[in-house]
């Protein structure tokens, strides 16, 4: 299915597909693309292959390629370390690794213990953002299209922060190309100022990413260039999406629809919410969805069956629950009103003395001080209290620090438990983000 979208380029070859920094793919040129790496990797049909995805046009060449030959294909990261992806690929028994050169040709490293593939053109995502070893959830391209929506208005131009590699990038890349639209896509390094101007000057009508992408970009980025991008749509994913982000967002683009998805990389896309507000209706706990999906919570965690699962877990990758049935997210939350909010990730609560602390609920009283600008909790090792709060500040240059500091202090005090107060509060430049887009929770090494 993901090669029809490659192979049908030349109906509209002039078109641009991709519109990367100092570079311009167009249809025709991908559909070149899928027809030379056709030819080059068809020697891999029905095998288990490992293709290192960036996000340019001979590697989605390379993905259409092996989809017509029915390969089984893992999505590993093309900017992750390369003895890490020949330690998994060797523990998932695949018989190649696939990885584009800058001259549109293919390195493909062939492996020496390959277990046979299914012939069904299956497609592994690797979860992210947790400690150890990433799952590998089984999708099929069927599935992967199933919540995708074909639209009668003019080709899309979609903003992709994602890594490719990562389900969210995937749903990206399918929304935008089953259209025929162009994805804009900031190099990997670049600060916010310089994807904004790729934004503005790739005319991105479409754009999702993280609450913490969104933030970082409404922190550091112009805002009169900001403004001036004919965004139509902003989506939020990936993360617990607060209160304070999505009111930033709309006073910045009043003329964009905000919509908030959760989905999970085994769950695929669950459900939306387009309200302004956090979190999602009590309603949604009534009924299954229109799509058929259901939702209910068991002591304090969100559990989902879904019809846009994984088909499960890769039967050589390391066990993991099946999504047959009701799937027990990890995300924990609280009903309030007619209103379930999110307050925190099972994985992220940090243990102090014996006493659970959500980094979410630390965060969302100190981003009420003024000057505060961002923040980011996790835990430090305590030989003591077997964790310590830690609270990182990114604070307004407009503001005075010492003040910012003592109104934090003042403010943990007054609204948070002691065992919830920071031990340790650090100013910081900037909030660091995963490979992902998701801020990191675990300790700095």
């Amino acid at each position: 299915m993901f090669a029809s979208l490659l192979y049908a380029g030349h109906e509209f070859a002039d078109r641009e597909a991709i519109v990367a920094p100092g570079r311009v793919t167009r249809w025709g040129e991908l559909a070149s693309l899928a027809e030379h790496a056709d030819d080059r990797l068809k020697s891999h049909a029905a095998r288990r292959v490992a293709i290192r995805l960036a996000p340019d046009g001979p590697t989605f060449a390379a993905l259409a390629a092996l989809d017509r030959h029915r390969a089984d294909v893992f999505l590993f990261d093309a900017a992750g370390d390369l003895d890490d992806a020949r330690r998994l690929a060797a523990d998932l028994k695949l018989a190649a690794m696939v990885s584009s050169r800058d001259d549109a040709t293919y390195e493909i490293e062939e492996l020496p213990e390959a277990a046979p593939g299914s012939g069904a053109s299956t497609v592994t995502i690797l979860t992210s953002g947790t400690a150890g070893r990433p799952k590998a959830a089984r999708h099929t391209w069927e599935r992967l299209m199933r919540p995708v929506r074909r639209t009668p208005a003019a080709p899309p131009r979609w903003l992709l922060s994602y890594r490719p590699h990562l389900y969210a990038g995937l749903q990206v890349t399918l929304q935008c190309w089953v259209n025929g639209g162009t994805l804009a896509v900031p190099g990997r390094t670049d600060e916010p100022v310089a994807i904004a101007r790729l934004m503005l000057e790739s005319r991105v009508e479409f754009a999702s990413a993280t609450p913490s992408y969104w933030r970082r970009l409404l922190l550091f980025a112009p805002h009169d260039i900001l403004t001036r991008v004919p965004l139509a749509q902003i989506t939020l994913g990936g993360e617990a999406v607060d209160q304070q982000v999505l009111d930033a967002l709309r006073q910045c683009f009043p003329q964009a629809r905000i919509v908030h998805i959760y989905a999970t990389t085994e769950l695929g896309r669950c459900f939306s919410v387009t309200d302004g507000q956090a979190g999602f209706p009590t309603q949604f706990l009534d009924r299954p969805s229109p799509d058929g999906i259901s939702l209910r919570i068991d002591e304090g965690e969100l559990l989902v069956r879904s019809t846009n699962a994984m088909r499960g877990y890769d039967a050589l990758a390391s066990e993991g629950q099946s999504a047959d049935d009701w799937f027990r997210t990890g995300d924990l939350v609280e009903v309030v009103g007619d209103r379930v909010c999110f307050v925190g990730r099972k994985s992220d609560m940090i243990n102090v003395g014996g006493n659970k602390v959500h980094p979410l609920e630390v965060e969302r009283v100190v981003r009420q001080v003024p000057g505060v600008s961002d923040v980011r909790v996790f835990g430090k090792s305590s030989s003591i209290a077997g964790q310590l709060v830690v609270c990182e500040l990114v604070i307004d240059r407009a503001a005075d620090r010492a003040q910012v500091e003592l109104a934090v202090a003042q403010r943990c005090s007054a609204e948070l438990n002691p065992y919830q107060r920071p031990r340790m509060v650090k100013v910081v430049e900037r909030v660091d983000l995963a490979p992902s887009g998701k801020k990191i929770r675990s300790e700095p090494r």
